[in-house]
């Protein structure tokens, strides 16, 4: 009996066990049971970490990552020394940046050179598995007051059109207000151009990201032939989307217009242009050639109408009812001197006023600098008396030598720009000159002598902030000089942004392995 009751004592206590397992079991609260689904998948790592350095401070940024659910924040961590090895770590505090894409360090000894690396994590505290690419800079106050400590959100804003512009008669740049992608299959769908005046569409054949945009703000796009001087209006559809995939808006901010450019592709007018033209043309001068035309000398390669005669109005300057006539006008083979042939001019004063003209960049010409003074040319100094016996004496060469061709000024540090021209091909050329300008091309300095041959210059020492305007003239054994060629260049400013990417390290070792 003894052990009958021991056995069904053991009995019952087991049942009872067993009963209150399955009853704990089904009994568990449904915020339990959606716990055992938590979210364990951490943030992509992070990419594209950047670095700009000031005075005692660095400004970092990077892109948006990406989570299944959701990135909450990003981690800074940093230290005095590079972290290669696996499982390395950065000895300074983590800096918890929160949920934004740039962030002000601030507090930062001068001189001391400093590592960065970035991790994401989300609302359930899963952390990016490896460091984002390293970066380091020493601050230093030459680099110039940090900015004011503004953390950008991370990026919930639509991409914008900034600009459009023709390059040549059959290729288009749009520029956004950020780095943008294009979509993966037919993007040229996401583009609509129309004439502004005929309503007719002007039809996009290819687009490609600009190879020259390294921020990949910037889209070619290739077109049917335009029509010269015509207005166009670019549209971008919904298709295209920003890095974060945030869609191009629908209304104002998805539209530009541009004119239609009358240059071929691959003509020499298309070639080495400064980066980020932004200099509109000017009127150089004007002169007159004869009885019944006139030179009109610009800054750059000029883009005329397909109308061209209407770009010009020639009037005496004492009396603008006064009018000549234009007949024809013609551009030479350098793009930057225009050819009028007009009504016969009389011996007075006349104004020519330029509008309508573009640059290759799509800069029209500047108002405050589109006109010129010439006097008119009767021919009557060249007639010669018929009961004249005896020869005119040889007064030398009476035409101005040939100018250069191409002229381009490009940036090659905040203290140094690169000039180059082709030669004339003016065999009697025996020297050329350049001349340099700070207050608009207003002025000039002495000038330079070149030499006949050289068709670069590199000029050093030059003043960071400051527009320069350089006009370089060829000059024949005569002593007669050309009318020269100008082009101008404004260098960017030391202090802000100017430490950007000073010392990053990024190309080592592009992900390491965080500590766990």
């Amino acid at each position: 009996m003894q052990k009958t009751a021991a056995k069904n004592k053991v009995f019952f206590y087991l049942v009872s066990l067993v009963l209150a397992l399955l009853l704990s079991v089904s009994f568990v609260p449904k915020t339990h049971a959606q716990g055992l689904e938590a979210d364990i998948t951490p943030p992509d790592d992070v990419e594209n970490v950047q670095i700009e350095v000031y005075d005692g401070a660095v400004l970092l940024s990077w892109d948006v990552a990406t989570d299944d659910v959701g990135v909450a924040g990003y981690k800074i961590y940093s230290g005095p020394e590079t972290v290669t090895a696996e499982g390395g770590e950065y000895s300074n505090d983590v800096i918890d940046a929160g949920d934004v894409i740039e962030y002000l360090v601030e507090g930062l000894e001068n001189g001391e050179e400093v590592f960065f690396a970035v991790t994401a994590y989300d609302a359930a505290g899963n952390e990016s598995e490896n460091y984002s690419n390293e970066v380091n800079g020493t601050p230093d106050p030459s680099y110039g007051e940090a900015p004011a400590p503004q953390h950008a959100a991370a990026d919930e804003e639509a991409p914008t059109v900034s600009d459009a512009s023709a390059l040549d008669n059959a290729t288009v740049q749009v520029v956004f207000s950020e780095a943008v992608v294009l979509p993966s299959e037919a993007p040229e769908t996401a583009f609509t151009i129309i004439d502004n005046a005929t309503s007719e569409s002007l039809a996009v054949l290819s687009v490609e990201m600009d190879p020259d945009d390294v921020l990949g703000e910037t889209v070619l796009l290739t077109t049917d032939p335009q029509e010269g001087g015509a207005e166009y209006i670019l549209t971008v559809g919904i298709q295209l989307e920003d890095t974060a995939g945030n869609p191009i808006v629908s209304g104002t901010s998805d539209t530009a217009a541009f004119i239609g450019s009358t240059v071929e592709p691959g003509s020499d007018l298309t070639g080495d242009l400064p980066e980020d033209d932004l200099q509109a043309p000017t009127v150089v001068s004007a002169v007159s050639l004869g009885t019944d035309s006139l030179q009109v000398v610009f800054s750059e390669p000029v883009i005329l109408d397909s109308d061209p005669e209407t770009n010009f109005f020639i009037a005496e300057e004492a009396d603008a009812s006064n009018m000549l006539d234009i007949l024809s006008v013609e551009r030479d083979e350098t793009g930057s001197v225009v050819t009028i042939e007009t009504t016969p001019q009389e011996t007075v004063i006349y104004t020519v006023i330029v509008t309508g003209v573009l640059d290759e960049a799509g800069n029209e010409i500047d108002e405050t600098a589109n006109s010129d003074s010439f006097e008119g040319n009767t021919g009557s100094d060249e007639e010669v008396s018929s009961d004249e016996t005896e020869p005119m004496e040889d007064s030398g060469p009476a035409l101005t030598p040939e100018n250069v061709k191409n002229f381009v000024a490009s940036i090659v540090s905040e203290f140094v720009v690169k000039l180059t021209w082709e030669i004339s091909e003016d065999a009697a050329i025996i020297d050329q000159i350049l001349y340099k300008s700070t207050d608009g091309g207003v002025s000039y300095d002495d000038g330079t002598s070149l030499g006949p041959d050289r068709e670069e210059l590199e000029l050093t020492g030059l003043t960071p902030g400051t527009s320069y305007y350089f006009k370089l003239t060829s000059k024949d054994a005569a002593g007669n000089e050309s009318e020269g060629l100008i082009t101008s260049i404004t260098l960017p400013k030391t202090g802000m942004g100017v430490g950007l990417l000073v010392g990053a390290s990024m190309g080592l070792a592009a992900l390491r392995r965080r500590k766990k």
